[in-house]
């Protein structure tokens, strides 16, 4: 009951923050090149752990390269949890290869921001710069439909 509560709460306190907290957060690209979030994204797509973000990837992977930008869309990679010989050997070139954008997020403190779902990957609807609802999708068909609802 405890954890059900905390969760209600948390998610609760999510939809009132505001965009400028997300933006506060320092992002880069798998090339090392800090990004920013602009005040027009609509959607933010954030992957906590490696399955679903391999699953958000492989989506936008088929998609055009701009894709996400037509959508007003951002996807970050939190990766703050992986190990740093794991990240720069294995994920960041990796995630260079990819055509589509990626804001990487070393921060932990992102996550209590942004949210999470074991397993799921975040959707973060933005309206006049603030968090208006929160999704979790675990399907490529439940991505592509959150992205273009």
């Amino acid at each position: 009951m405890y954890k059900l509560l905390l969760l209600f709460v948390i998610v609760i306190s999510s939809l009132d923050a505001d965009l400028a907290k997300l933006v506060k957060f320092k992002y880069v690209s798998p090339h090392g090149e800090e990004i920013k979030i602009s005040k027009d994204v609509k959607l933010i797509i954030a992957t906590f752990e490696k399955d679903s973000g391999a699953l958000a990837n492989s989506y936008f992977d088929e998609q055009e390269p701009t894709y996400l930008q037509r959508h007003h869309a951002v996807f970050i990679a939190d990766i703050n949890k992986m190990p740093t010989i794991i990240t720069k050997m294995f994920a960041l070139p990796k995630l260079r290869k990819y055509k589509h954008p990626i804001f990487i997020n070393y921060d932990e403190k992102f996550e209590e921001t942004a949210t999470s779902k074991e397993g799921k990957i975040t959707i973060l609807y933005i309206e006049e710069e603030k968090i208006k609802e929160i999704s979790y999708v675990s399907t490529q068909q439940e991505l592509k439909e959150a992205i273009e609802k």
